[in-house]
Formats: C-alpha cells, structure tokens, sequence
C-alpha cells in the first residue's frame, strides 16, 4: 500500500490499486467516532451518448439518475437500505453530470459497512418490475425539478449558453425520457461503466486502513468482472458562441435574479491545465466580486443589489462563469457588469491577501470527515488523481502570473438571463 504525503499539510492518504483496476484512497483520523466511505463510479447525466468497440450506442437521458435509485435492490425482498440501517449507519447517493456517487457513514463496523458498500453498488441484480415500479417515483421528481425555480434557473440558463453540450438536460432527465428507460438500458450501462476499472472508492475517518485493505483485496478476487471495455462518451462539437444572449422568463421567484453566464474557450488560456485555470480564476473572482472586494461592497452599500454569487466550471472544452444577483434594476446592474467585466483586475495587496486565505483554507480542509473525502472525489475526478503538493502549487503562483493569466481572460461572449416574479 502506497503512503502519498502531502506536502506542506502534514497529512498522509493510503493508496492502493486492487488487481481488478478498482482505486482505493483511505484518509484516517484516530480522534473522530465516525468514517464515511464513498463508492464513486465515472458514469453520470452526460454519458448518454457513447461507442466502445467501434459501436455507438445511445441511451435515454436520465440513465444515471434511474440507476442509482435502483442499484439499492440487492434482491426481492432486500434492500441496502434494509443492511445498513441494522448496522445503525446511513446510506445515500447521488447523480452528478460526471458520476454517480455511493455514501455509508457510521460511527462503528466500518471495514463491514464498507465492504457491503462495494457489494451492494456491483450487485448485477435488475428486473423490469423493478424498472416499472420506480418509473412512477422518478417521474414525480423529475416533475419536481420541472417545477422547482432554482433548478428551473441552472438549467435554463446552461441552455441558453450551450447550443450542443447535454449539460443543459436535467440530470434526472424529464419525465418524459424516463419513461423511456427500459431494462435493456440499464444492463447496458452497467455492464460497461459499473466496472472495478471505472470506480474508486474513498473512505475517511477512523478506521484501519491496513485491515480494510485486506478485506477489500479478499472480497474482490472472490468476485469476476468481464474485459473492462473502456467506453468513451461521444462529446459534440460546441460552438464558441453561447446559444441566447439575452432572455427574460417569469418564474416562481420572490425577487427579480439576475444571471450572467460569460463562456471562453479553454483554448485561450494555452498552457495552462486544468488545476491553474481553477485557482486563477478564483483568486480573479474573489478580488473583484469575493465579499471582502469594492465592488460587491459599492453594490450593497448603495442598495443596488442585495445578494451577489458566482461560480466558475470547466464543461469540456470551455469554461464557464456564472453570476447569480438579486436586484431590482436591471439596467443599472448590468451596466455595472458590462463595465466591471470589461475591466477585471487584482492589485498586489489584494492578490497576497486572497492566495493566503485560499492556502488557509486548503489547511482548514483537512479536519472533516465527510469533507475530506469530497475534496479527494473533487481532486480525483478534476485532475485524474491526488494532488500531493496543492499547497506548494498556490504558494509558487506569483502576482506576475495572475496578471498575465487575465490577458487570456475574454469575457464578451455573455448570456443573460433576467427572472421575474410571476404576478
């Protein structure tokens, strides 16, 4: 078992390889009560278009989604839910556009509660009663989505930046495509990205990790998995141009929001992976839009918004940011915008104080059980793996290197979205 320290936080992650291609990252802290274990597996909502041995293969969007609320039947009569819940631990999951994720937290038995964990996620146990009687749930909640403003305004807006990336499909799919799903469709899926090849497993807390290990390797080499195929989602081609410029929708909001999507191309910041992009950007954006900036500070103190957030994405081959703002001046607001977008900047002071605080915070990080394993999720699914001198990254990032990083920033490519109370 691999030791993989990182550097500067004084923290140590287990790291093993099984046989059968399945990751294990283990993170231990002796003074907790709790662990938390997280099957992940790299098949989410976008995967609905995809080839694997020459052979294209399309299925309904919200696939992953109907999955994952199925996978908990173990067989008949039993569910994990049945398993864990005797072990006085909780189980949950969830769909992202990237994968789909298998969680138990506990305070005691975790090398059991895990293993059942691994079990219950690559149990091949479908049928099409099964299939139909939970078409009727996920069709209630994809309804609610449907209907639920917040969720309403992500999507609408991702589709009004993106013309061809299925970014802009509810995870749960309609209800209407998930109708569609059949059994055929789930099998397919599972037998090709529910693979110990496409999976990585994360536990945290307090446990041995040597004793886990061990059980792990055991449970796996009693198990057969079929030639991993390696399928690859089919990405279309998107154009550089956002698909709506400008809308305005009624919506089941209490007060008037205001969105703006900027979309650059990840072919202008040449040279720069993925990880720099990402703190760049946010040492930019918590310059000149972070609570502590002038600008947020000038907006509220003259009443002109009243809440301000952001965040920052890489989708593919672009990156995306999107500003949410309560206000009730539109005009003025976006004037402001239009002006502040076109004139980002970061001074020296502020640059040193904002790469300080994100260090600290990386720091801080490292103290929760459920958190920490969402940061090694996060690092493995961003970059591929573990990042062992993260620390060492933000502290070698120079006021020079930001200021060079925003001659690549182009921010004329916007989408706005304005959403009004409904009367």
């Amino acid at each position: 078992m691999k030791e993989i320290n990182l550097k500067g936080l004084n923290e140590t992650i287990y790291y093993e390889k099984l046989s059968n291609g399945l990751k294990v990252y283990m993170w231990v802290k002796k003074d907790v009560n709790t662990f938390y274990g997280t099957l992940s597996v790299k098949y989410g909502s976008i995967f609905n278009k995809f080839q694997m041995n020459g052979k294209t293969y399309e299925v309904p969007k919200g696939v992953a989604h109907f999955l994952e609320h199925i996978k908990f039947n173990e067989s008949k009569d039993t569910t994990a839910h049945d398993y864990f819940f005797k072990m006085g631990s909780d189980s949950n999951a969830f769909t992202t556009f990237n994968y789909t994720n298998y969680q138990v937290l506990g305070t005691s038995n975790a090398k059991d509660n895990v293993i059942h964990l691994v079990d219950f996620v690559q149990n091949d146990y479908f049928t099409k009663s099964i299939v139909k009687n939970e078409k009727g749930i996920i069709v209630e909640e994809a309804k609610m989505g449907e209907d639920d403003p917040y969720t309403v305004m992500l999507f609408k807006h991702l589709d009004n930046i993106f013309n061809e990336y299925p970014y802009k499909d509810l995870i749960t799919g309609s209800a209407k495509d998930v109708k569609k799903i059949t059994l055929e469709d789930i099998k397919l899926v599972f037998n090709n990205f529910y693979h110990p090849e496409n999976m990585f497993l994360v536990v945290t807390g307090n446990f041995n990790p040597y004793e886990l290990i061990d059980s792990l390797k055991e449970n796996q080499n009693n198990k057969k998995f079929p030639k991993y195929l390696n399928p690859e989602r089919i990405i279309p081609k998107e154009s550089k141009k956002v698909r709506v410029e400008y809308e305005e929708v009624n919506i089941n909001v209490t007060n008037k929001k205001i969105k703006v999507g900027i979309k650059i191309p990840k072919s202008n910041f040449k040279g720069y992976d993925d990880l720099h992009i990402r703190i760049m950007m946010s040492l930019i954006l918590k310059a000149n839009f972070g609570v502590t900036s002038d600008f947020r500070d000038y907006l509220l103190e003259k009443e002109i918004i009243s809440d301000l957030s952001y965040t920052c994405d890489i989708f593919d081959d672009y990156v995306t940011l999107m500003f949410t703002i309560d206000s009730e001046l539109k005009e003025e607001v976006l004037e402001l915008f239009k002006d502040k977008l076109n004139h980002l900047e970061i001074d020296e002071k502020t640059f040193t104080r904002t790469k300080n605080a994100n260090i600290a915070t990386l720091i801080l990080d490292y103290e929760d059980v459920e958190g920490v394993n969402s940061l090694i999720q996060r690092e493995i699914l961003s970059y591929g793996d573990i990042i062992p001198n993260l620390k060492e990254i933000y502290e070698n990032i120079t006021y020079k290197d930001v200021k060079e990083f925003l001659k690549h920033l182009d921010t004329k490519e916007q989408s706005i979205l304005i959403l009004k109370p409904l009367d």
